[in-house]
């Protein structure tokens, strides 16, 4: 589990304590022992340069730190490697500062030990780096590391006893550094994990671009030369500045260009976000002039994109459709599915809304034939009658929904379900039904809010998800769905969302009352955006559909209104968002009805332009002019004025 936020701030500040504590000390030493005439020319150099190696460590740290854009455990490495190449850098200074000092014969050994001990733990976390940067992880890799693991224990072993037998270095009596007879071999096993990490990049170098591996060789490269020239000669010791700088090298063309890409595919992460958000219906209340219902809906997305989705349509004038699904994985293939299934239920639910069973087995099938990704779908699909309260309902491996009496409390409603859909062909579902009473309220929702956990790894589960449930609402939608989504919030405590938490909340109002006037004026107030013309064209034909209009004339009338609406969504607010308020008054008796759109923006009457001549081609037609040349032919009476700041566009239709 990632750690918190605090977590890291305390962690961050405790290692730059430590790096800046270990310079201020390393300056400390090294201006002591030059004061006081101890350290020859040769020590000065090694020291200065171990104490620029050491500023520069610190340096690449904080940029480090501040820039948490790329891979966790990639960072880590990469992290550990520098913390490593410091404390050599340190350890180094304090051997040539103490070296020849009898006082200090313990110090340079203990100091010279650990020393040693940086070059093998240094080739393992190079390792470690390279395999996180590749994301490598099959039975393979997984056998190196045990091994190399083990190698670096055996390394550090063989350092330590080096303290009583001294085959890799001792301190001579006068408190002088002496290398041992074997100290050829004390890098042997550094050496070998470097070559198999170079064998690892060579084999893997499709997945990198030609830079990288120049890097990475490089970084293998340096200390492997400076160890054999190390070998012959004595008297200089610049392997930790070398690979601090190969480090600063690996920041600069590794790291940044990882943050770059991975920026590049939240970015991709974010549109897959904001298109999957965007399919969903945002308009609450969704049917205003319907008194039958109350509905709200909600999705809070995770940072990884999800899949997912709600949605509600009426069908008729006396029938609600509501879907809550949640499609297997993660990711834009995910986001993909999602918008796929969603489409499919809907047109096979606008059909097919008398039997639940019948949409989920067509919507199945279709998804078994070309479902390569073996993906799967869980979806929980109802239709309310409105006139009876009767729903019916289909449950494909969903979660359990809730139900809640007049007066009553929550309860889950635990029956046996069916298989999700994508699965496999030919499942045959099964359809259910209850009568639901006025004041009766159902939610459902997805497995992200039972799923939700805190930093105990505890779930949120099904009985804090009715306690929510039964906070004070007052019958609000709206008010019930705050109380879920805070009530998750106080139990996760800040942890991280690893999942959407999609609701759905219905409450059944009661048939409308039959004493209404059937000529009633109903309006409609929406964003000028063609995002809402599904609503736009729901709202008309609920009415159309209310006044047994003939199919062919709502076909005419669907038509010119979605000519409107799209034009008014395109046109009339050039300078940013406005809204368009759609008012049907509908006369049952006299078999007519009239629309009027109002929007308040730029001033434009389409009525003014002349009609467009049919008989030319539409090569040598100019463009424009046809679609409200098709309004105009299609309804009884088009007219516009523009007034107290708004343009109003009616049109008119008997049938």
């Amino acid at each position: 589990m990632p750690i918190s936020k605090k977590q890291f701030q305390l962690s961050a500040f405790l290692a730059s304590f430590f790096f800046v504590f270990v310079i201020v000390i390393g300056i400390f030493k090294f201006d002591m022992a030059r004061a006081a005439g101890t350290l020859p020319v040769l020590s000065v150099i090694n020291i200065s340069a171990d104490l620029c190696s050491m500023a520069l460590g610190y340096v690449l740290f904080i940029i480090s730190v501040i820039d948490r854009s790329h891979n966790e455990k990639n960072l880590n490495n990469y992290l550990l490697l520098l913390f490593t190449c410091f404390s050599s850098a340190f350890l180094d200074e304090i051997c040539w500062i103490v070296d020849g000092d009898t006082s200090q014969i313990f110090l340079n050994s203990v100091a010279n030990t650990l020393y040693f001990m940086g070059a093998p733990v240094m080739a393992f976390l190079f390792w470690r780096y390279v395999v996180s940067y590749l994301g490598v992880d099959n039975p393979g890799i997984k056998k190196f590391n045990v091994i190399l693991s083990c190698g670096l224990l055996i390394a550090v072993i063989v350092r330590l006893l080096n303290i009583l037998f001294g085959y890799y270095f001792f301190i001579k009596p006068d408190g002088h550094y002496q290398r041992g007879d074997y100290y050829i071999f004390s890098n042997l096993y550094a050496y070998a994990t470097m070559i198999l990490t170079l064998v690892l990049v060579y084999l893997a170098r499709k997945k990198f671009k030609k830079y990288q591996i120049v890097i990475l060789y490089m970084y293998a490269f340096f200390p492997l030369a400076i160890g054999i020239l190390s070998v012959f000669t004595f008297g200089l010791s610049l392997s930790s500045p070398v690979i601090m700088l190969v480090l600063l090298l690996m920041y600069c063309i590794l790291t940044v260009i990882q943050s770059r890409e991975r920026s590049v595919s939240d970015n991709e992460l974010h549109m897959a976000n904001a298109i999957q958000e965007g399919m969903l219906p945002h308009i609450f209340p969704p049917y205003p002039e319907r008194t039958e219902f109350d509905l709200y809906a909600s999705m809070n997305p995770a940072k990884v994109v999800g899949g997912d989705f709600y949605d509600f349509y009426m069908p008729d004038a006396d029938h609600l459709v509501v879907t809550i699904a949640d499609v297997s994985g993660k990711g834009i293939p995910a986001a993909l599915m999602m918008m796929v299934t969603k489409t499919l239920l809907k047109n096979r639910g606008l059909s097919d809304f008398d039997d639940c069973s019948k949409i989920l087995t067509s919507v199945n099938n279709q998804l078994c034939e070309n479902n390569e990704l073996d993906m799967f779908i869980t979806v929980w699909v109802a239709v309310l009658t409105l006139s009876t309260g009767e729903l019916r309902y289909a449950n494909a491996g969903h979660e359990y929904p809730a139900i809640k009496r007049k007066d009553g409390k929550f309860e889950l409603i635990k029956e046996r379900h069916s298989p999700p859909i994508g699965c496999m062909e030919n499942i045959n579902y099964k359809e259910k039904s209850i009568m639901l009473n006025p004041g009766d309220i159902i939610y459902v929702y997805t497995d992200g809010v039972t799923e939700a956990n805190n930093r105990n790894h505890e779930l949120f589960g099904e009985k804090r998800m009715l306690e929510a449930l039964d906070l004070p609402c007052d019958g609000d939608m709206i008010l019930l769905n705050k109380n879920i989504r805070d009530s998750i919030n106080a139990f996760i405590d800040g942890s991280q969302q690893f999942d959407d938490i999609t609701m759905l909340n219905l409450k059944y109002n009661g048939p409308c009352n039959s004493g209404k006037a059937e000529n009633e004026m109903k309006q409609l107030k929406v964003k000028a955006d063609v995002s809402e013309l599904d609503q736009v064209l729901s709202f008309a034909d609920t009415v159309l559909e209310e006044m047994d209009c003939p199919a062919k004339v709502q076909m005419q009338i669907d038509i010119a209104v979605e000519e409107i609406f799209v034009n008014i969504a395109h046109y009339a607010y050039p300078d940013g968002e406005g809204e368009a308020v759609i008012s049907i008054d509908a006369d049952k008796e006299a078999k007519n009805i009239s629309i009027l759109f109002e929007d308040q923006g730029t001033p434009y009457d389409p009525l003014q332009n002349e009609d467009p001549d049919i008989t030319l081609s539409a090569d040598d037609r100019p463009i424009g002019g046809l679609g409200i040349f098709m309004v105009k032919k299609s309804m009884d009476d088009v007219s516009y004025e523009y007034k107290d700041g708004k343009n109003r566009l009616t049109i008119k239709k008997n049938f």
